[in-house]
């Protein structure tokens, strides 16, 4: 038997994510066990900087990266919109299939929340789009792990929150969702519901990662990321977009809201960074 480590965050989503990973690794090769190693970043232990500004730091990665950087761990893996879009050069990705990658509504449907009412997000682009949904909204900045936003609803601090229908899935709490956005009313955030395998090339992890690769997930994710790095928008930036494969072209859908006001776009393409230029071009970035 061959046993690889895999890095991971020690939250409940994150194990759960790592945890399809290792048996989507064992699964495929019966002879390779999986060990977790679990690694504290400088996200966990930062409990009152502004959630996206840490984001956009790599606060939440730069640990788990370094683990396997060091050879602590042969794997890591990672949300794909937590990454920031310049990474380690010595690091390789590859993504498994997408799961759902809407956002929904924890507490009350869209049509039900009462008019004023307050709903918790620490996204600008949730923010955005929710205020362009329903006006009469309050938005309120929150952060936590999954389970600590849950909590939040009913109390005197929201109404209801925001979650990614992705690791409300992983972490088995689906449940509480109250209302699925369609991307038409809430475009997703770019890499949301992908999962990163990041490894170091010419390894052994290297090649079983690359088993686990969907090219589809992968050009969508390409397009959405490009965004991101041509448009120099980070995590603070009020921008959306999701990519599907539809037969040999890519279509993308793109949301961005600043100083202009809100804009959305769709575009379409073959390759994921020229998909991206356009998407740049129809929303005046």
């Amino acid at each position: 038997m061959t046993e690889l480590t895999l890095a991971t965050r020690g939250s409940k989503l994150a194990l759960a994510q790592s945890g399809l990973v290792a048996d989507a690794i064992t699964e495929t090769f019966p002879d390779v066990t999986v060990r977790l190693v679990t690694v504290e970043t400088t996200g966990d232990r930062d409990r009152s900087t502004d959630l996206t500004a840490l984001t956009e730091l790599g606060a939440f990665v730069r640990a788990v990266q370094s683990a396997v950087l060091e050879g602590r761990a042969d794997l890591a893996v990672h949300s794909a919109k937590d990454l920031p879009v310049v990474g380690p050069s010595a690091l390789i990705g590859f993504h498994p299939r997408r799961a759902d990658a809407a956002d929904a509504l924890i507490g009350e449907s869209l049509e039900d929340l009462p008019v004023g009412a307050t709903v918790g997000t620490g996204s600008p682009r949730r923010s955005a789009q929710l205020q362009a949904l329903r006006k009469d909204l309050q938005v309120v900045p929150i952060r936590g792990n999954i389970e600590t936003r849950i909590s939040l609803v009913g109390s005197d601090a929201v109404d209801a929150v925001v979650l990614a229908v992705a690791g409300l899935d992983r972490a088995g709490l689906s449940q509480h969702v109250a209302y699925r956005f369609s991307p038409r009313e809430m475009v997703p955030a770019p890499g949301q519901g992908a999962l990163t395998i990041e490894t170091r090339p010419g390894t052994l992890a290297a090649e079983i990662a690359a088993n686990l690769e969907d090219e589809d997930t992968r050009a969508a994710v390409d397009a959405e990321r490009s965004l991101l790095e041509i448009t120099g928008a980070g995590c603070r930036s009020a921008l959306g977009a999701l990519a599907r494969v539809e037969g040999e072209r890519l279509v993308m859908d793109a949301f961005v809201a600043d100083k202009r006001g809100p804009r959305r776009t769709t575009v379409e393409g073959i390759d994921p960074r020229d998909v991206a230029e356009a998407a740049k071009k129809e929303l005046g970035l």
